[in-house]
Formats: structure tokens, C-alpha cells, sequence
């Protein structure tokens, strides 16, 4: 199966259409028909590389979507709307949208944009971030240090490549909450302190990059460059 593709859009005929257009492709497909439900999924945690957003649908439109997606959630958007003047394409890339297709769309035109921005989405996320003698593969969700793999568990591997992502940026435990339990997860923020303890454990000497600053959160205090 191919990249994961979140269908935005309230007219059901266009919706299903996309979905099709889309599933012919190869793509896995998921079909919203508001701006909520869009939300509701990606809070789940569930991997989408795309996200392809109309703007006009009820309750929250595509622009507060789109406000709220970028914020929160690392995904590619793309805009396919019947706004079509030139400051609605202007406000669109403004806020953010990786890129933006007018209705009626050509459907050659929507899937090309669509491959580009997924195989953006890919070699970003394929990147290997090294420091040191330790390495955190992206394309096969694995650590390694000094050339031997090391046994992290999910969340431990979801802090370390925030970690190694922002190295030398201090992280509050509110953005590393929100990051890697979620934004709806409810529970003590100390669960953070817990798991960074653990993280250090799994890494062994390379635990020591890792720094506290008290009161505020941690920090990966060492050079980290991507390959």
C-alpha cells in the first residue's frame, strides 16, 4: 500500500471522487467531511504524509484547519479549493499549505503536486540523524551506537528523534507532551521525566546528551547533523 492520504471535503461526490482518483493510484485513502473530523483523526496518532483540504466546509473551515494541522502535526497539506482569486491563493501559502490546486481540478495537474509533496514528505522523514557515535535511522525506525542497535521502545524512540530534531533547543515538557503523548493525552507531565530516565538507560553512554534544565524541560546538548 502506498502513502496514507487524508480526503477533506464536505461535497460528498468530490469526496468519494477524490478517494477513487487517489485509491487507483495506490494510495490508502481516508475520507473526512469536516474540518473536526480531520482534527479527531489525526489525534489519534495515525501516520498521514497528505492531507488534501477544501476550504469552504462547516463548522471549521479549511483555513482554521489548516492553522491548526501546521501547528500541531507534522503532515503535508494540500489546498483544493473553488476559491480561486489571487489573494486566496496568496492567503493560502501564507498560512502555511505546502501547495494549492483550484476547482475544477485536472486530474493529471492533482496527482503530480500530490506525488511531489508525499515524496518531500519521504526523504525528509527517511533522513538519518546522527551525533557522534550514535545514529537514529528514520527509514527503519531503529538507534544505533557505535555500529550496534540498541532496543528502544516506541516512546523512547519518539523523544529521541524530537530530541535530536530540535538538538540544543530546550523543549518544555508541555511541547514534549503534546509532541509525543499527544495533545489530548490527559495524565501527569512527570510521565516525561519517567521516560527520559529511561531513554538514558537505553542508550548507555550516549544517555549523557541528553541534558535537564530544572524547571522547564530537557534539552539534546550535542551536535547533530542529518544525513
Amino acid at each position: 500500500m502506498g502513502a496514507k492520504i487524508l480526503i477533506a471535503d464536505d461535497d460528498n461526490r468530490i469526496n468519494e471522487l477524490l478517494c477513487e482518483i487517489f485509491s487507483m493510484e495506490g494510495y490508502e485513502t481516508i475520507s473526512a467531511k469536516n474540518g473536526m473530523q480531520v482534527i479527531e483523526y489525526l489525534e489519534q496518532g495515525e501516520l498521514v504524509e497528505l492531507i488534501v483540504l477544501d476550504v469552504m466546509m462547516p463548522g471549521l473551515d479549511g483555513w482554521e484547519v489548516l492553522d491548526y494541522v501546521k501547528e500541531h502535526f507534522d503532515v503535508k497539506v494540500l489546498i483544493l479549493t473553488a476559491l480561486t482569486g489571487e489573494m486566496d491563493e496568496v492567503r493560502t501559502l501564507q498560512k502555511g499549505a505546502d501547495d494549492y490546486v483550484a476547482k475544477p481540478f485536472k486530474r493529471a495537474v492533482l496527482l503530480e503536486r500530490a506525488k511531489r509533496l508525499i515524496n518531500e514528505w519521504n526523504r525528509i522523514h527517511e533522513q538519518d540523524y546522527i551525533c557522534r557515535d550514535l545514529r537514529l535511522s528514520q527509514a527503519e525506525c531503529k538507534v544505533y551506537f557505535k555500529g550496534e542497535e540498541l532496543k528502544l521502545t516506541v516512546k523512547e524512540y519518539r523523544l529521541l528523534l524530537l530530541l535530536m530534531q530540535n538538538s540544543k533547543i530546550v523543549l518544555s515538557r508541555e511541547m514534549i507532551l503534546e509532541k509525543v503523548w499527544g495533545i489530548d493525552y490527559e495524565g501527569n507531565d512527570r510521565v516525561i521525566d519517567t521516560h527520559i530516565k529511561m531513554l538514558r538507560q537505553s542508550l548507555g553512554e550516549a544517555g549523557e546528551y541528553i541534558r535537564t534544565v530544572r524547571g522547564v524541560g530537557y534539552s539534546f546538548d550535542d551536535e547533530v547533523v542529518q544525513e
